[in-house]
């Protein structure tokens, strides 16, 4: 399985001090912890989750027989103001050996340069928090000639990503008695720049079940599921179903409802330290991210207009993490 070969994966990981100024974070990035790991990407990888069960309706009832809609989604998860940083994980003890004093065992061996240990997430800005050698570690280092300097652990900065975005093509299709079916597709394919190529699939049925009620206001039961790979570092799926209720009015649409949502996303990455850094987890060690949304609600707000044979359509989903939807079609209601 491929690993570290794409953005997403360079992004995650935590950096070590390069001498010169790096163009972007993917030129100096190397891995530090799995705890710092999950904290820097963890808007990323929720934020994933969250979005691929956040829903994919257009309107209050499913397209009569016959009806079609093709067309193009783009959906994005929004991370609150407390995914923009997170707490640092130290490390407890390092192992370092040089001539002029062995191997010795170092317990705390580092500290914050500035005294925090709060630090940017990928959805962050500002430069990355610096660990820097402490205690008797310093010492020795000093002692053997050896630039502590040389030994720093720098964070990456926060990229200021703004959404956790996918984009899907979909087709939709009325099959009559109130039943509506959607699928959704994207062949692997750069979305963004952090995140690399990413390929997903998915389906959606809806039934009006306020036909066998005489309800004076539409009410249509979901459910749908959609799931996303890169290119073997990236794997996450999401399921969402409950009800939507909404009107007509002309070209107009207005619909609004309540979802139950689950997600799991996984990010696996392997480590880059082939100076075996002290601090640093062993060259070549694997690491998993998993981030996920069990049963967790989100209520949605949306509304579509129908022009002739082009209609757009929007809503938002908010809950523990707010996702928006924006799709364009053509096709016949």
């Amino acid at each position: 399985m491929q690993k570290l070969s794409c953005s997403l994966i360079l992004l995650v990981m935590l950096v070590l001090p390069s001498h010169s100024e790096a163009q972007d974070v993917l030129s100096q990035i190397q891995a530090l912890a799995a705890e710092n790991a999950d904290g820097y990407a963890s808007p990323l990888t929720e934020g994933l989750a969250y979005t691929l069960a956040a829903g994919y309706m257009d309107q209050s009832a499913p397209m009569g027989a016959f009806g079609f809609d093709v067309g193009i989604r783009f959906m994005g998860s929004r991370p609150g103001q407390e995914h923009r940083t997170f707490q640092a994980v130290l490390p407890d003890s390092v192992v370092f050996q040089h001539p002029s004093i062995g191997e010795r065992t170092y317990q705390d061996p580092y500290r914050s340069r500035d005294g925090s240990l709060e630090t940017p997430t990928i959805a962050g800005n500002g430069d990355g928090l610096v660990l820097v050698p402490a205690g008797e570690f310093e010492a020795d280092l000093l002692a053997a000639g050896e630039d502590p300097e040389d030994y720093q652990i720098v964070f990456p900065s926060g990229l200021s990503l703004p959404v956790t975005p996918l984009v899907t093509l979909h087709a939709s299709a009325g099959l009559g008695m109130g039943t509506e079916i959607s699928l959704r597709y994207l062949p692997a394919t750069e979305v963004a720049p952090e995140l690399g190529r990413v390929s997903s699939q998915g389906f959606s049925v809806s039934h009006l079940v306020s036909q066998w009620f005489g309800l004076p206001l539409d009410l249509t039961a979901i459910f749908g599921h959609q799931n996303v790979k890169g290119e073997g570092f990236l794997d996450a799926s999401g399921t969402h179903y409950g009800l939507v209720g909404g009107i007509g009015a002309g070209p107009m649409n207005f619909f609004g409802g309540a979802l139950i949502r689950s997600a799991s996303s996984e990010l696996t990455y392997r480590v880059e330290n082939p100076d075996g850094v002290p601090g640093l987890p062993e060259d070549g060690l694997e690491f998993s991210i998993r981030s996920s949304a069990s049963a967790s609600p989100g209520y949605v707000v949306g509304a579509r207009l129908q022009l002739l044979a082009l209609n757009l359509s929007g809503h938002y989903t908010v809950g523990a993490h707010d996702v928006f939807s924006i799709k364009i079609g053509l096709g016949l209601p």
